[in-house]
C-alpha cells in the first residue's frame, strides 16, 4: 500500500493480519529497502505479522526532486513513521531496525515508548557521545555523500567492497547489490547529511531508562558491532544480546533462519 504523509508517499506492507499474533515493523538499513527482509518475513508468519516499509528517500517510497537534508533529520523522519503507524493502528506492536533502521527505531521508541512492546535491534548503535568522534563521523558522511553525487556508480563499487560486508552468505537470498544500484543518488547523499551517524543525536540514556524487552543482535564476524551490542546491553535494562555464528554486518542477510530463531524466542517470550 502507499501512505501519504508530510509530503511523502511511504510504500507500506503489511504481510499478514492475524488477530492471534503480535505486529512486528521492520526498518532497513542505508541504500537498502523493504525486500532485504524478505527471507526472514518468510519465516516468521508463525510468529508475527510482519510489517515493512521503504523508508524516506529508499526503495519505492516517493519524495519530491528537491530534496533538502534537513527532511531527513530524525524528527522528520520520527514524524512521519509516527503518522504511518496512527493510521495503521497496529496493536502490540514490537520494532525492529537494522543499522541506519535501527538508529531510527531507537529515536521512535525513544520519544514515543507507548507505541511499542519491545525493541529489536540489529548491528547498530544509540548515537555517538564524544564530540570529537561525531565531527569526524560527520566529515567522512559528507565525503560520502559528495562521492555520491559525482559518480554514484563508482561509489556503489567501493561500499559493496567494504570489508563490513564480505561475510555475506554466498549463497544469500537477498540481491544487495541489485537494491543499491536501484536507489536514487541524490536522495542517498540527503540521508547521509541529514540522518548520518555524525548528525545523530545520541538516544543512549532515554534506552537505558526505558524498560521494554530489547533484543540486540550482531554477527560474530562483525566485531565492531559485536562490542557495540554488548555495550549497549551492559547500559540498557532488560536487554539480551544475541551474537550469531558465520554472520557479519547483514546478519538478517547471512543467517535468516537464525534470525527467525531467535525472533520466534524472544516474542514468544514477551506476548
Amino acid at each position: 500500500m502507499k501512505l501519504y504523509t508530510n509530503g511523502v508517499m511511504y510504500k507500506v506492507n503489511i504481510h499478514q493480519n492475524r488477530a492471534d499474533l503480535p505486529y512486528l515493523f521492520f526498518l532497513h538499513g542505508f541504500m537498502g529497502s523493504s525486500k532485504v527482509f524478505e527471507p526472514v518475513i518468510s519465516r516468521v508468519r508463525e510468529t508475527c505479522n510482519p510489517v515493512t516499509i521503504d523508508l524516506l528517500g529508499h526503495g519505492d517510497t516517493i519524495i519530491s526532486d528537491e530534496v533538502n537534508p534537513d527532511r531527513f533529520a530524525a524528527q522528520n523522519q520520527v514524524a512521519d513513521l509516527l503518522s504511518v503507524l496512527n493510521r495503521l493502528k497496529l496493536p502490540d506492536l514490537f520494532i525492529y531496525g537494522y543499522s541506519m533502521g535501527g538508529r531510527l527505531a531507537q529515536h521512535l521508541v525513544a520519544n514515543h515508548p507507548s507505541y511499542f512492546s519491545g525493541l529489536i535491534l540489529e548491528s547498530t548503535h544509540c548515537g555517538i557521545t564524544d564530540s570529537n568522534e561525531r565531527e569526524n563521523r560527520a566529515a567522512t558522511d559528507e565525503n560520502r555523500a559528495q562521492e555520491i553525487e559525482e559518480d554514484f556508480e563508482s561509489f556503489v563499487d567501493e561500499w559493496i567492497r567494504l570489508p563490513l560486508f564480505d561475510s555475506q552468505n554466498d549463497e544469500s537470498e537477498i540481491n544487495y547489490e541489485q537494491i543499491i544500484r536501484q536507489q536514487n543518488p541524490k536522495w542517498m547523499a540527503a540521508s547521509l547529511r541529514g540522518f548520518g551517524a555524525g548528525v545523530m543525536s545520541p538516544v543512549c540514556k532515554t534506552l537505558a531508562d526505558l524498560n521494554h524487552p530489547k533484543l540486540l543482535i550482531a554477527g560474530k564476524i562483525d566485531q565492531k558491532y559485536v562490542d557495540k551490542m554488548t555495550q549497549m546491553a551492559q547500559l540498557c535494562s532488560n536487554a539480551t544480546v544475541e551474537i550469531i555464528e558465520d554472520a557479519g554486518h547483514r546478519v538478517h542477510a547471512d543467517r535468516p533462519e537464525q534470525i527467525a530463531k531467535i525472533l520466534t524466542q524472544f516474542l514468544n517470550s514477551h506476548v
